[in-house]
C-alpha cells in the first residue's frame, strides 16, 4: 500500500522488516525499489541475498536479467548453470528467451533443452518454436507433437499460426487438426476460421457444431461476421454445456 501511494521510504522500511523475518519476496521487492531508484549495485546485492536464502529460482532469474542488462554474458551463463543445478526450469526458460532476444539462438536452445530434460513440457513448445524459426520443420513438428502428448496442445497451434503466416495454409490446417485431435477446442476455432476464409461454409458449420459439442461456442463471437451463422444454427442460443437452448 505504501508503495502504491509512492511513499517509498516507508515501503522500504516495511519490506526490510519483512526481510528480517526471513521473507525472500520482501528482498526481491527491495531489489526492485533499489533498481528503480538507480541503485543497481544495491539491487543486485539484495537479489543475491534472496537467492542465497534458498537458491530461489525467481531471484536467480532476476539477477540474470540485471546481468544481461549490464552486458555481463558470463554472469548470465553462471546464473543459468546455478539455476539448472537447483531445478528452476521456469527461470531457465526466461533465460532462454533473453538469449534468444540477444541473438544467441544456440545458447537459447541449450537453455530450453535443459528445462525440457528436467521434465518441463512448456520447454518443448519453446524448442519447437525455435526449430520452426530456424527452418527445421521436421524437428519442430516432432517437438510440438511431444509437447501435445504431455498436454501442451498450444504448441501445435503455435506452429499452425507460423505456417499460416508463411502462406502454407495446408500445413497450418494439418497442424491445427492434430491439436483438435488432442481435444483442443481452440484448435477447432482456428480450423473454422481457416475454412471460412477459404470459403468452405459447410466445413465452417461442421466445426462450429463440433466445438459446441465440447461446450465451447466462444469462437463464434470472435469470428468476424459469424453472428448470422450462430443465429441460423441455434436461433435460441446455446446452454453452457453446448446443447441448443429451447424456445423461451
Amino acid at each position: 500500500m505504501r508503495e502504491l501511494t509512492r511513499d517509498l521510504d516507508s515501503a522500504e522500511a516495511l519490506y526490510r522488516q519483512a526481510a528480517d523475518q526471513g521473507s525472500t519476496h520482501a528482498l526481491l521487492s527491495l531489489a526492485e525499489l533499489r533498481e528503480e531508484a538507480g541503485d543497481q549495485e544495491g539491487a543486485e546485492a539484495l537479489a543475491r541475498q534472496a537467492a542465497d536464502r534458498g537458491d530461489n529460482a525467481f531471484a536467480l532469474k532476476h539477477l540474470a536479467e540485471m546481468r544481461e542488462e549490464a552486458g555481463d554474458r558470463g554472469g548470465v551463463e553462471a546464473l543459468a548453470r546455478r539455476t539448472a543445478d537447483h531445478g528452476g526450469t521456469k527461470a531457465l526458460l526466461g533465460l532462454a528467451e533473453m538469449r534468444k532476444e540477444a541473438g544467441d539462438r544456440e545458447g537459447a536452445e541449450a537453455l530450453a533443452q535443459r528445462a525440457a530434460d528436467r521434465g518441463d513440457t512448456e520447454a518443448l513448445k519453446t524448442l519447437a518454436e525455435m526449430r520452426e524459426e530456424a527452418g527445421d520443420r521436421e524437428g519442430a513438428e516432432a517437438l510440438a507433437r511431444q509437447a501435445a502428448d504431455h498436454g501442451e496442445t498450444n504448441a501445435l497451434l503455435g506452429l499452425a499460426e507460423m505456417r499460416e503466416e508463411a502462406g502454407d495454409r495446408d500445413s497450418a490446417e494439418a497442424l491445427a487438426r492434430q491439436a483438435a485431435d488432442h481435444g483442443d477446442t481452440e484448435a477447432l476455432f482456428r480450423l473454422a476460421q481457416m475454412r471460412k476464409e477459404a470459403g468452405d461454409r459447410d466445413s465452417t458449420e461442421a466445426l462450429a457444431r463440433q466445438a459446441a459439442d465440447y461446450g465451447d461456442t466462444s469462437f463464434l463471437y470472435r469470428l468476424p461476421e459469424q453472428h448470422e451463422l450462430f443465429t441460423r444454427l441455434w436461433p435460441y442460443g446455446l446452454d453452457p454445456d453446448g446443447t441448443p437452448s429451447p424456445p423461451c
